[in-house]
């Protein structure tokens, strides 16, 4: 975080936070987590946990903490993750043949590209 104050998108506190202060930035990430819904209600429940863990322990056991990359080249990651090859929100299906590791860094820069 920067030393540079700015003023809260809200109420026009000075905040070192980049666009809210605290209260209105708790108040923000609320109302977005209501709007995305929970996991379970995005299709992430308890079916989809049973489904990516072999993906992700069969990933682990051929290439350890590696991420093949997403826009990077490959690389160490401890944060590994199972990723959609064709994305739901594009009809991709949860099946382990549409599912691939990436890290939590490359699956957010992917996010809903095929």
């Amino acid at each position: 975080m920067s030393n540079r104050r700015r003023p809260c998108l809200d109420c026009g506190i000075l905040t070192r936070n980049p666009s809210r202060c605290d209260a209105h930035q708790a108040e923000w990430q609320a109302r977005q987590d209501r709007i995305r819904g929970s996991a379970t209600q995005r299709g992430y429940g308890s079916a989809w946990q049973r489904t990516r863990a072999p993906v992700l322990a069969a990933h682990r056991r051929q290439y350890g903490d590696w991420c093949h990359g997403w826009g990077v080249p490959a690389h160490a990651a401890s944060d590994l993750t199972a990723d959609h090859v064709v994305p739901k929100s594009r009809g991709g299906t949860d099946t382990p043949g549409n599912l691939a590791v990436l890290c939590r860094s490359c699956n957010s820069r992917k996010h809903n590209h095929e």
